[in-house]
């Protein structure tokens, strides 16, 4: 596997002591912005469902000096997800960030999805990152402090042919971080969504294998708008950020 690197990122937040935790870390986007958290100083636990993937990352993480937890998780199970988060607790402390990255598709007409494959969706998309910031919101509520950023898609923001799933799916993502952001300024916690569109990950190959791939956006460009959401000031946030490569076409 390519490794994974981060040398473009501009200069990031200080992280420094702070505990953050990925889903999706394995591969693509989550392992960019795993690595990325780690370059500004932060310790990382990573959910995904390959070990060897995961151990890549670690490997990446542990070689800029921080720590390193690796949690192989099925976020489609309630249970997985409530274990990712207590062992990333036990094994590092309280989570200061969440990044809910974990998804997936399978792309076909919508009158072909079995119903095992509308839950799929349901489940990956929707529900992990539900059920995550919820168990990572009991640690963040009684400290008052804390940042989950939530990956969505241009899915979410326009509709794609044999998407149909997958684009219901991140739009209800949209909608809940928007929902989240709303109940949880009060309690000190930010919550963000970003929204990329095509972007060169294994993903990627499923749904475009045909395509050349030339400019496309690459995952260390969701990285750095990750660090640069938590760069932000204390007196303003961002609550949804909209990428695309420079051809496409707006949102």
């Amino acid at each position: 596997m390519t490794k994974t690197t981060n040398s473009s990122l501009r200069t990031g937040p200080d992280l420094m002591a702070r505990i953050a935790l990925v889903t999706g870390a394995g591969r693509g986007i989550g392992r960019a912005i795993a690595i990325a958290l780690a370059s500004c100083g932060a310790d990382v636990a990573l959910g995904a469902r390959t070990p060897s993937e995961l151990e890549q990352t670690a490997s990446e993480i542990t070689a800029l000096g921080r720590r390193a937890v690796v949690v192989p998780t099925d976020v489609t199970d309630p249970a997985e997800c409530v274990r990712l988060i207590d062992t990333a607790v036990s094994a590092l402390g309280p989570p200061d960030i969440l990044v809910n990255n974990a998804g997936a598709a399978r792309f076909k007409p919508v009158w072909d999805y079995a119903d095992d494959e509308l839950d799929f969706h349901y489940a990956v998309n929707f529900r992990s990152m539900a059920l995550c910031s919820r168990e990572a919101l009991a640690h963040m509520l009684p400290r008052r402090r804390g940042t989950i950023v939530n990956i969505a898609s241009s899915s979410g923001k326009k509709p794609y042919r044999h998407q149909g799933p997958y684009c219901a799916m991140k739009a209800a993502v949209i909608s809940l971080s928007k929902v989240m952001a709303l109940e949880l300024r009060e309690h000190g916690i930010r919550v963000h969504v970003i929204c990329p569109g095509a972007v060169d990950t294994a993903m990627a190959d499923a749904v475009h294998p045909e395509r050349d791939r030339t400019g496309w956006m690459q995952p260390r460009d969701i990285a750095q708008v990750v660090l640069d959401l938590l760069a932000l000031p204390d007196h303003l946030t961002v609550d949804e950020v909209v990428m695309r490569r420079y051809l496409a076409e707006p949102m």
